[in-house]
């Protein structure tokens, strides 16, 4: 009996080490399946991502035209963007392009969002038609408006006659170029950014807005002292974004101006186009990409600073 009892003792003293053994082992097998089904995602992004990220800072240290050997030349091309004329004009117009389309679009895309926030007649409808710019593919939204933008039959040049000026040609002008191109991608954009604001309303309780309502809030009240505050990660998240967006614009600009008339519509995209696929000056547009990058970099750091910031109150 004493040799039996110390025997089940003996068992009994083993058992629980079997699971961990077992959860080591378990765990193991979960991790290098992970890793087996992740690499994919890992090899695409270190390939499309990574990889052209370093090779662009390292082509950036060269003079290279792609029809000869690289020669290397230091940080030459960041000299002679400092002192480009040129450059500097595509990183002022791009902020013009940014702020002019980002500033409409947050204003115009809350309103919208608060007007479908309510309960009316048609909602949907106008929702889904309003929405439509949204899916058109971008390169087909800016042939559409090239044809709104045409001097002799376009819709702008009608409306324009009608109210009394002739041969107006918006983007033939250097003051109206830009403004034409700002208002084709506030008209692209806003839809996206309004169900964003949206889909934010529609998580605020309202019980907030039924409370406000039995203490006496007005519209506007209710609008300054709820919606408002409750929307702000949103709208944070909408600013950033929009932001990033904006700076990255180029499709419109190549379509319907070539970055003209002069360098009115010249973006740091088109600029950085231009240097390296038409003037085959690859390291030089390598180094404004570099540049381009840093500009996007810091509008993340700012996200970043202030939604820690948010976060926080």
């Amino acid at each position: 009996m004493a040799d039996t009892s110390a025997s089940s003792r003996r068992r009994n003293q083993t058992k629980p080490d079997r699971p961990s053994i077992f959860g080591r082992s378990l765990a193991a097998r979960k991790m290098r399946f992970g890793l087996l089904f992740a690499a994919p995602a890992f090899v695409f992004f270190g390939v499309f991502y990574v990889y052209p990220l370093f090779r662009t800072f390292y082509v950036s240290l060269f003079s290279w035209s792609l029809l000869d050997e690289p020669r290397f030349i230091g940080i030459t091309n960041y000299v002679n963007l400092s002192n480009d004329k040129e450059f500097i004009n595509s990183v002022g117009v791009s902020f013009y392009y940014a702020i002019g389309v980002c500033v409409a679009i947050w204003v115009i895309a809350l309103a919208l969002a608060l007007m479908f926030n309510q309960t009316f007649r048609f909602r949907q409808a106008y929702l889904s038609v309003y929405y439509l710019p949204a899916v058109i593919s971008l390169t087909v939204w800016s042939l559409v408006w090239l044809f709104m933008y045409n001097p002799s039959f376009g819709l702008f040049s009608e409306f324009a006659r009608w109210l009394g000026f002739a041969n107006v040609r918006m983007l033939d002008n250097p003051q109206t170029a830009m403004p034409a191109m700002i208002l084709l991608s506030i008209w692209k954009g806003t839809p996206v950014y309004m169900l964003i604001y949206l889909a934010g309303l529609r998580a605020i309780p309202g019980d907030y807005y039924e409370a406000a309502k039995v203490d006496g809030a007005s519209a506007l009240q209710r609008l300054w002292h709820i919606t408002l505050p409750l929307l702000r990660p949103v709208f944070l998240y909408v600013v950033v974004i929009s932001i990033i967006g904006a700076f990255q614009a180029f499709t419109p600009m190549y379509l319907l101006t070539n970055g003209g008339p002069g360098s009115a519509t010249r973006v740091l995209s088109m600029f950085i186009f231009q240097n390296g696929f038409q003037f085959l000056k690859m390291g030089y547009a390598s180094a404004a990409s570099v540049i381009f990058l840093l500009i996007l970099l810091v509008f993340s750091v700012v996200q970043f600073r202030i939604l820690r910031f948010q976060q926080q109150d």
